[in-house]
């Protein structure tokens, strides 16, 4: 089966070309999207201008037919009306003139707009005439539209619309049409980045759990196999050693070598039971029988089984518990502190101070109970505070490297944790962090735990 490693790069450039492909892709709708829309957009405005100039011609030629007598006059009572419309037209930004012409084609009103507003009222007596082509609603040259609106049969307004002002509208509008769609394409960019991104990480993820998920059940089936191997080992290591026993108590009046040869083989043959015993415990644990219990007669108990080896060590033991309660199971974590225990008092065995505290109770802060050992031995280098917890690791000549890793095994299965850390005034400090029990028996979750 091939690794994680192995695959990931072969999955990686399909995964990169797919959301490059749907990158592309998703560009090249915005930019599609785009063209169809500015030109959308050009045509609307230009119709949208146009129809506004109509209605302002078709309101001139309203106000101008409603008068009496020749044009000019009409012209000369409708002034303020003509110029309220002029101001109207002046604020479309693109309207070059209204002008309007009598029946003959002369010129009788005109109105130019500018930017800074408009100029009007009637022309000069020197202005040219004009002969007007037959009328047309729209009459589109290169520079200009004009709007022609028949005055029924004495005259036409015309408002002339300038192309190049426009255009510069119509580009204006573009430009930002354009800078929208190009911030809601960058935006839809930088997310569909940040999704690829994010599934990439779940597909890699993924394939960790289930290549995880694949070696543990390997592991079962391996260590499986082994454990049954290990208690076939065990039987004849008893039968051995009980056999050694006995030689060695028959040979014990010997001077001789022999008993000397016979118990360094009873002490190996010792050594390899209790790998053997340590490998099955780690290899079939037993799932915990929860009961609840007080904190301080479980360090009772525990003090009562190391007073042997601490009296034997010179090792000062000082029991610090409360009345708080745990629920665990009680044998387990008698056994997970003797282990411990037993570790700290074979550390201090060169120490000139040797002391071991066990403690425990409630503790506010963590809402959890707390199990600790202390020593004032030398500790644990920092960069091996991590690797003690692996099995088969050992500090100790002749250790069987499992003692720590069994006891992280038992108290992760009760959902808490086991803390390892050097003291500042040296020596290391052991904790056992269990959920607290609840009041109807059970207990809470431990924030820190597996």
């Amino acid at each position: 089966m091939a690794s994680v490693a192995e695959r990931e790069p072969r999955l990686g450039v399909q995964y990169v070309a797919v959301a490059v492909t749907f990158s592309v892709l998703l560009l090249g709708s915005f930019a599609l999207f785009f063209h169809l829309l500015q030109d959308q957009l050009s045509r609307g405005y230009l119709e949208d201008v146009l129809l506004s100039g109509k209605l302002q011609a078709e309101e001139v030629a309203r106000e101008l037919a409603s008068g009496e007598g020749p044009l000019y006059r009409v012209v000369e009572t409708r002034r303020e009306a003509l110029a309220r419309i002029s101001a109207v037209l002046a604020q479309k930004e693109v309207v070059d003139s209204l002008q309007v012409y009598d029946e003959r084609g002369r010129l009788v009103w005109s109105t130019t707009v500018r930017a800074e507003g408009f100029a009007g009222g009637f022309p000069d007596s020197n202005v040219e005439l004009m002969v007007l082509p037959e009328p047309e609603k729209v009459v589109e040259t290169s520079r200009e539209y004009q709007i022609r609106m028949p005055l029924e049969d004495f005259g036409t307004v015309v408002v002339t619309l300038s192309k190049p002002l426009l255009e510069q509208r119509i580009a204006a509008l573009r430009g930002r049409l354009l800078r929208h769609t190009a911030m809601a394409g960058g935006s839809a960019l930088v997310l569909l980045v940040a999704a690829v991104a994010f599934i990439w990480h779940l597909v890699r993820r993924n394939a960790r759990l289930e290549q995880r998920r694949r070696l543990q059940e390997d592991l079962a089936a391996l260590g499986g196999l082994a454990a049954n191997l290990a208690h076939e080992i065990r039987n004849p290591l008893n039968a051995l050693s009980l056999n050694l026993e006995m030689l060695e108590e028959d040979l014990r009046d010997n001077t001789d070598t022999g008993g000397e040869t016979v118990r360094v083989a009873r002490r190996e043959v010792g050594r390899l039971s209790k790998l053997v015993n340590d490998f099955l415990v780690y290899a079939r644990p037993t799932p915990p029988v929860v009961e609840r219990f007080a904190v301080a007669d479980l360090l009772a108990e525990v003090a009562a089984l190391l007073t042997g080896a601490c009296d034997k060590a010179g090792v000062e033991l000082v029991v610090r518990g409360t009345a708080d309660e745990a629920a665990a199971d009680r044998a387990q974590l008698s056994q997970v502190l003797v282990n411990l225990a037993l570790n700290s008092v074979q550390a201090m065995a060169g120490s000139a101070v040797r002391r071991l505290v066990l403690s425990g109770g409630y503790d506010e802060e963590l809402e959890a109970v707390v199990l600790a050992v202390e020593d004032t031995g030398p500790g644990i280098p920092a960069a091996e505070l991590d690797r003690v917890r692996q099995a088969f690791y050992s500090r100790r000549k002749g250790g069987t490297g499992l003692g720590l890793a069994i006891a992280e095994r038992i108290v992760s299965a009760h959902g808490g944790t086991l803390e390892l850390a050097n003291r500042d005034q040296g020596g290391l400090l052991a904790r056992v962090v269990l959920p607290a029990p609840t009041a109807q028996g059970g207990v809470h979750s431990c924030a820190g735990g597996a």
